[in-house]
């Protein structure tokens, strides 16, 4: 079972932060372990046979192993069960909010106890990009160190085709759902063409899928035509007889050139991602589902230890609000976000009018959206760093090749 951090139940009460990383990094240490033994990533020695790199990572993997041994010796700091830890201490189970079909109340009654701190206002040029000032964690123009990973976030592009040049460098695109405009076949291979060699230069891409990549739910395109309506029903057969005609069983595989995350969860550089498509549902799109607890047990099945965290949906109270002022945010992905997953960066996309940073002084939120709501491509992508051992950096960025031809072998099993 994966260890699960502890919170007062007492939920007006925050935990120290220095408590919270410390919990983290100890749930994380576990993650990773556990990750490294069950993925094809657990041995890299076997696996690239390349000694001439590997030399230059043994020190540094020798440091890792003794830090995972120390953070190993904490774990009775945290509870491991759903109920209490070593030290009697109960965590608070989430559960669905009294009010989570009404996200706006729900907000009105969490905002004091779920603080959403401010964001310096920071701009960059990156391109013919049309930057508008908005709130960042950095500069586009920040350049690139060597002990750290540049990550470059971008979402909503529905489609449409953005300039390389206007996508700012990086080591990681993270791609926050809604790439195409319906999920067509062509309109992936479009997509997947655009972050081939030439294009974005990106050494990974990792990417999932939103609401408008419809043929990649199986339970969209199998509803039956008692659960949607006329305009539904006309799609759902529009993107079947495409599939049908283009002999693609699985949009998804068309994905060569990207890491695609489904409920699933990747290691790269030494840091853990985990994507998940799901939101609450609009108009029966794909990976809909109802407020509560269907959705609940989506964000369940999301590690605690998670460095990145990559959904569709933003959770409520960040990025979420449309421009009436209602808020669009899933209340218990913030509770879940926020009491037991905590990453150090949650990247979204989904709510056009939602773009920008904010912070609730542990994680930092992300909303990526490219387009605004008139489908206009007026925002620039968002970037953030994070520390790694340069040999791990050196070692990931000479492996490119074959660790995304094993991570496509794999997937195809």
């Amino acid at each position: 079972m994966l260890m699960r951090i502890k919170i007062s139940m007492e939920e007006n009460v925050q935990m120290d932060l220095g408590d919270q990383k410390k919990n983290h990094a100890v749930a994380r240490a576990e993650l990773l372990s556990k990750y490294r033994q069950q993925n094809m990533f657990s041995n890299s020695t076997n696996f690239f046979g390349t000694s001439s790199i590997l030399s230059q990572q043994s020190s540094f993997r020798d440091n890792e192993r003794h830090r995972a041994k120390q953070l190993s010796m904490r774990k009775e700091s945290v509870a491991v069960g759903p109920k209490a830890n070593n030290d009697g201490e109960i965590r608070t189970p989430i559960t669905p909010h009294q009010y989570t079909s009404d996200p706006t109340l729900a907000w009105e009654m969490l905002k004091e106890k779920r603080p959403v701190k401010p964001v310096r206002q920071a701009s960059g040029s990156c391109g013919r990009f049309p930057l508008r000032t908005t709130f960042m964690f950095m500069k586009l123009d920040t350049p690139v160190k060597p002990d750290h990973i540049r990550f470059v976030c971008i979402g909503c592009t529905h489609g449409l085709k953005i300039d390389p040049s206007r996508v700012p460098p990086g080591d990681v695109l993270l791609v926050a759902g809604d790439f195409t405009s319906c999920g067509l076949p062509k309109e992936v291979q479009y997509f997947n063409k655009s972050l081939g060699k030439g294009q974005l230069k990106h050494a990974y891409k990792v990417v999932i899928a939103g609401n408008h990549e419809c043929t990649f739910d199986d339970s969209f395109l199998k509803a039956s035509n008692r659960e949607v309506e006329a305009k539904e029903i006309a799609l759902k057969q529009a993107l079947q007889a495409s599939l049908a005609s283009s002999k693609v069983t699985s949009p998804k595989s068309l994905l060569t050139n990207a890491i695609y995350l489904e409920d699933s969860v990747i290691e790269l550089f030494g840091i853990i991602i985990y994507g998940t498509p799901w939101q609450p549902r609009v108009d029966n799109w794909a990976f809909n589902l109802s407020r509560g607890q269907p959705l609940l047990d989506k964000w369940n099945n999301i590690p605690a230890g998670v460095d990145v965290l990559l959904t569709h949906s933003p959770p409520l109270g960040h990025g979420d609000q449309m421009l009436d002022g209602q808020r669009m945010g899933c209340v218990e992905l913030l509770n879940s976000v926020c009491k037991r997953i905590k990453p150090k960066y949650h990247v979204f996309s989904h709510i056009h009018e939602g773009y920008g940073c904010t912070s609730d002084g542990y994680t930092k939120f992300i909303n990526c959206c490219i387009c605004n709501e008139n489908l206009e491509l007026t925002n620039s992508p968002i970037i953030f760093d994070m520390p790694v051992h340069p040999h791990t950096k050196q070692f990931y960025l000479q492996n490119v090749k074959k660790i995304m031809k094993r991570y496509h072998r794999s997937e195809k099993k």
